[in-house]
């Protein structure tokens, strides 16, 4: 299975009014002539309530057991936004193994071990900073905090409810070929102490399964998994 982060910008999302002046300047040093402009808007996004967003989901032609639910959700108002991207990949822990996928069942899920790698996470949550259509600036993956699925929309047409409590995320780059996500360690952080999202799952825009994956995708933000 090669597993693809499918980024697409809903335009539900794109015509959310707000303005937006542009990325955050962070010092992650702590001071000093030295300063690392962090893409993140925003070292706390608190209690960021109900997110606009979307949900989609895609199966293995050749193994329907063998899915991805994506969720995106925009943490603000408008074009760019930092995207929250929350995505459950059967075949992956805690969702069984390649051999034997099992399904995505109500529960809460620790955000720790293989979690908080893209490589080998099951349940993955990583924020995509200046999101636009066609693409982003930076990855944001989760180093602790936990995802609760209340309803599993594991079909299209069906209503999926997740949850983020406690979220934290360090500034990394997640290898194109291998998935190995490495910090970058410039003092570049987030977290999100509470979201929530509540839609219906729609048929995935891209595909994410099997090998005809285009060098446009990859240059679109993809992420792939063996």
């Amino acid at each position: 299975m090669r597993k693809l982060s499918l980024f697409l910008l809903p335009a539900t999302l794109v015509a959310c009014g707000g303005g937006d002046d542009g990325p955050a300047v962070i010092d992650a040093t702590g001071g000093g002539d030295s300063q690392a402009a962090c893409t993140i808007s925003s070292t706390n996004f608190n209690d960021a309530g109900m997110l606009q967003g979307a949900a989609f989901f895609e199966a293995n032609p050749q193994n329907a057991a063998e899915y991805t639910i994506t969720v995106q959700g925009a943490l603000e108002a408008a074009e760019p936004t930092d995207l929250l991207v929350l995505q459950f990949y059967t075949g992956y822990e805690p969702f069984g193994t390649e051999a034997a996928p099992t399904p995505v069942v109500p529960a809460t899920y620790n955000l720790t071990g293989a979690q908080t790698s893209f490589a080998t996470c099951g349940v993955c949550a990583r924020i995509a900073t200046n999101a636009t259509t066609t693409g982003s600036d930076d990855d944001y993956f989760a180093t602790g905090g936990s995802v609760t699925v209340g309803a599993v929309g594991d079909a299209v047409g069906e209503t999926l409810t997740v949850s983020l409590s406690n979220v934290t995320f360090t500034h990394v780059t997640i290898n194109a070929d291998t998935n190995v996500t490495t910090p970058v360690g410039d003092g570049c952080d987030t977290q999100i102490t509470n979201a929530s999202f509540t839609g219906m799952v729609m048929a995935s825009a891209k595909p994410s399964m099997g090998p005809a994956l285009s060098p446009a995708m990859r240059a679109a933000a993809n992420k792939f998994r063996r």
